[in-house]
């Protein structure tokens, strides 16, 4: 029994130490490498959970070896500390998917009413609606003139409200898929031009899908690395912060991240908090940050919304 232990401890440490500190290291077009590392919070937590009950057993050097596997991402947490501050927040930004929900769009319009938000993405809108719910919808579509709503799969639509005049919309959608269009949109933002990247990508669960996000992916890091000015990403990427694919995005585009654990929050799936992973997001680039990013409240929806505060740089 002692020996299956021995083995066994052995055998978690070596899978925890790829999906952790060596997830640096592993390819980021591989679907299966997608899915595992997507949870390097969980694993994270089990390696301090199995460390903490081999000290407490007094197995000190296997207990450290647990430890040592946190190392990287506690790093990771603590860097870009200590950046010059920006100014005042300028601008309030909310991204959800609803989950083709009658209550979580309910719950949206309330939580957008309460922040006030400047900005709102919504993917997976229900099409159809009740007159009452529908009523709300438009009651806040009034405080936005500059929203539009465009269709995406059937039954659901895409759903964007600005309060900032929209000077250009283009429209990306991988190669053999259609539902899921990416929009690349210029706003005029008091005197700058912010340009504002909103995606609802596939969900990486088959060859076929995983290759459809990645193309949206290469197409949003090309379009970041030959812009100058302002950006801004949003929306539902189904990939999650811990991804290899999700490090390249940050290589390749530029978008300011200087951590993982702290340029991302848990959004999916709301129903099974222990997994909670997070793949909705807003990052900003060029002279534009997000200086204040946090988790909103439960719709209804399978994902949590997220909202940010973003900030210039003059």
């Amino acid at each position: 029994m002692t020996r299956l232990a021995t083995v066994g401890s052995l055998a978690l440490l070596l899978i925890l130490a790829a999906l952790l500190p060596g997830r640096v290291f592993l390819p980021a077009n591989v679907l299966v490498v997608d899915i595992l590392t997507s949870f390097a919070a969980q694993y994270a937590l089990l390696a301090l959970l199995m460390a903490l009950g081999l000290l407490w057993q007094r197995r000190w050097l296997r207990g450290a070896a647990f430890l040592l596997l946190l190392l990287p991402d506690l790093f990771s947490l603590f860097q870009g500390r200590g950046a010059p501050p920006l100014g005042e927040p300028a601008i309030t930004v909310v991204s959800a998917n609803l989950f083709e929900s009658a209550r979580a769009v309910r719950s949206a319009v309330a939580q957008g009413e309460a922040l006030d938000a400047d900005l709102i993405w919504w993917s997976e809108f229900p099409r159809d609606l009740d007159p009452e719910t529908r009523g709300r919808v438009g009651a806040l579509d009034a405080r936005y003139p500059f929203g539009f709503e465009m269709p995406a799969a059937d039954g659901r639509d895409l759903r964007f409200l600005s309060r900032f005049p929209l000077r250009t919309r283009e429209t990306f959608q991988p190669p053999h898929t259609t539902g899921r269009p990416a929009l690349k949109l210029t706003l005029e933002v008091e005197g700058r031009l912010l340009t504002v990247f909103a995606l609802h990508t596939h969900p990486p669960t088959s060859p076929w899908s995983l290759e459809a996000r990645n193309a949206t992916l290469d197409w949003l890091q090309q379009e970041l690395a030959n812009l100058d000015g302002y950006a801004l990403v949003l929306g539902d990427l189904n990939t999650s912060a811990f991804a290899p694919r999700f490090r390249e995005l940050l290589d390749v585009s530029g978008l300011h991240c200087p951590s993982v654990w702290r340029c991302s929050v848990a959004s999916w799936p709301s129903f099974v908090p222990i997994l909670l992973t997070p793949i909705d997001h807003i990052l900003a680039g060029g002279g534009a940050e997000v200086v204040n990013l946090r988790r909103g409240r439960f719709t209804g929806s399978d994902h949590f919304p997220v909202v940010a505060e973003v900030a210039f740089r003059d």
